[in-house]
């Protein structure tokens, strides 16, 4: 063999060699080199207006929330407003940053921290988890104002401002919440989660101090702050509201008008009706009514062959009622206000 000619293709080798060629051993060209992804920061929520990210401690500017350990009272109920408000933020902590530069008396920095382009500072307001900390700034006096109107998060009941919290003001009083339910349910977890903004397969309406819903379309409920008591009045008052309901054979839901009425006050016993019921596909139903219910301790309850009524008032002044019926194969709640 003509060992000139055998040179080229061996130098050929080695190239390839050198460049990483050939089969096994790491053969192939090599791979570009990899963006290194840079890691999450590190947020840890503190409570609803503090937060830790990547070691800097951010104190909401313009806000003060509940404490966390913090309880507020609605329809008669104590409840944990400051881990709800907690929970709030910890819903929308995925990417979130913080800008800020001075700090307060704590250290921390005093920021306006943001999540998907949304100010977390004005959404805590504006849902009812915060209020506008008018000491230090002005800027969320709007989104409070939003939050009382809509009676959202802790507006939808009795509440001490943190910073009287803070100094150990404490709700008077104590708890006055009753239920009326149509089945088994646990009213208790069913009233924390809806006033948290959790209504998921509720179907009805929540008053300033009662509540009369449905509940997986098949459980009627009423519940809310009851005084026990009848109401004092003098002469007659009705309650106006709606109903809300399910034909238990077909399962549609009905709604319709609810009125509640007590005639005379010497002798106070209470009539109810229900007109204008139509189903989901706008067909009338049948006005359903009750009369001369006797009126015991702020309720009224009615059983016989036809059906079955249960209700009570609600409200230190007895402003609202309700509670829950059976009757024509038609189950549900209903409410009213004076």
């Amino acid at each position: 063999m003509n060992r000139l000619a055998i040179l080229p293709v061996l130098a050929s080798i080695a190239v390839l060699t050198a460049c990483g060629g050939g089969s096994g051993g790491g053969g192939g060209l090599a791979p570009p080199p990899t963006m290194e992804t840079p890691p999450a920061s590190q947020i840890r929520v503190i409570d609803a207006d503090t937060v830790d990210i990547d070691g800097v401690r951010y104190r909401l500017h313009g806000i003060d929330a509940p404490e966390a350990r913090q309880t507020c009272r609605a329809w008669g109920r104590t409840w944990d407003c400051g881990a709800a408000a907690t929970e709030a933020l910890m819903s929308r902590a995925e990417g979130m940053s913080c800008e800020g530069s001075g700090t307060d008396t704590f250290g921390r920095t005093i920021g306006v921290c943001s999540s998907g382009g949304e100010n977390l500072n004005a959404w805590l307001v504006a849902n009812g988890w915060a209020l506008a900390y008018r000491r230090f700034s002005g800027d969320y006096v709007d989104q409070e104002a939003q939050a009382r109107s809509n009676r959202s998060g802790i507006h939808r009941g009795a509440f001490v401002e943190p910073w009287e919290w803070r100094r150990g003001e404490r709700i008077e009083g104590e708890d006055t919440f009753t239920s009326i339910v149509s089945s088994t349910l646990d009213v208790d977890a069913l009233a924390d989660r809806m006033l948290r903004g959790d209504a998921a397969n509720v179907y009805g309406h929540w008053l300033d101090h009662s509540v009369f819903v449905m509940v997986d379309d098949s459980v009627a409920v009423s519940f809310g702050d009851s005084p026990g008591t009848n109401p004092a009045l003098v002469g007659s008052a009705v309650w106006r509201g709606d109903l809300v309901g399910v034909d238990t054979r077909t399962r549609e839901r009905i709604a319709g008008d609810a009125s509640i009425e007590i005639d005379d006050f010497t002798r106070p016993d209470v009539d109810v009706a229900f007109t204008g019921i139509e189903d989901a596909g706008g067909r009338a139903r049948a006005d359903l009514r009750w009369e001369d219910i006797p009126l015991v301790r702020g309720g009224f309850q009615s059983l016989d062959a036809a059906g079955s009524i249960e209700g009570r008032f609600y409200g230190a002044d007895h402003q609202e009622a309700g509670g829950i019926f059976e009757r024509d194969r038609l189950t549900g709640a209903f409410g009213g206000s004076r």
